[in-house]
């Protein structure tokens, strides 16, 4: 096992030529234990392999929407069931927290992790200052956009002030909420105005609490809902029934569906008499 220099004469005894090939295969091997555990970390975790087949190079950080597998359970059994491999679409309507974000660059057609369940970093387009969750938004595959609700809860949100671009922020999300989710909370709101000439009007509103004389207040930097429809108001039987007016407090709902950046609210009112 002793060096050599340029030009002198190469006598490789055996047991230094079987220390090589020794050294080889043990190399190999880890390399082979490494990717292993690589995919074996994958099918354990929020992340998964995707192929971008958006049809253009994305960076790290994008965001693609979940277009299918790559290999269905038709073509290869073994190979569906051994680790999850997805198709990654530019996002559309249909994309609604079923989008993964890239962890690593990706060039068209090729394939790379993405994280579709956990927490991780992700621009965000904040439509509002007051959105605490995003969601994914057709033909836009740079950034998620903020909204009321949605399957991305964004815990830390890039201050303004920080920005290169004031309404696109960084932010770290936790992604893969059960589509709706959020949206099934309710929380109490003070009605701020409305405008429409018929019903159904569109009304604003801003979070609201009350004390303990029943004495309801807006909370101060509370969560502002816009486009915000009354329940009551809905439907041939609810017609000119019961608008709201600015001050009374109801009960707000995100929209059914978690792309659509509006609200329902409802207000319980005796309609007949004894």
């Amino acid at each position: 096992m002793k060096k050599v220099r340029p030009g002198d004469p190469l006598v490789i005894p055996a047991a230094t030529f079987n220390a090589f090939i020794d050294a080889t295969r043990d190399f190999q091997e880890r390399q082979r234990s490494g990717e292993q555990d690589r995919y074996r970390e994958l099918r354990q975790t929020g992340i998964v392999l995707i192929r971008n087949d958006s049809g253009a190079d994305r960076e790290r950080f994008d965001v693609l929407g979940v277009a299918g597998t790559i290999v269905k359970p038709s073509d290869n059994a073994d190979a569906f069931k051994e680790r999850v491999a997805l198709k990654g679409a530019t996002p559309g309507t249909e994309h609604a927290g079923r989008f993964a974000v890239l962890l690593e660059p990706l060039a068209a057609n090729e394939v790379g992790r993405a994280c579709v369940a956990g927490v991780c970093v992700v621009k965000v387009k904040m439509n509002d200052e007051g959105h605490t969750f995003a969601e994914a938004k057709s033909g836009q595959a740079t950034m998620l956009d903020s909204t009321a609700s949605g399957t991305a809860c964004l815990l830390w949100v890039q201050p303004p002030a920080e920005r290169e671009i004031t309404g696109i922020a960084w932010t770290v999300a936790k992604i893969g909420l059960p589509t709706g989710a959020a949206s099934m909370a309710a929380a109490f709101a003070m009605i701020t105005s409305k405008s429409g000439s018929a019903p159904p009007y569109r009304y604003a509103a801003v979070q609201a609490t009350m004390d303990e004389d029943g004495v309801w207040t807006q909370v101060p930097g509370g969560t502002a809902y816009n486009n915000v429809f009354n329940l009551e108001e809905q439907g041939a039987g609810g017609q000119w029934v019961n608008p709201l007016v600015v001050g009374d407090v109801v009960l707000i709902f995100a929209a059914p569906d978690p792309g659509v950046d509006a609200f329902v609210c409802t207000r319980s009112h005796y309609r007949g008499t004894y």
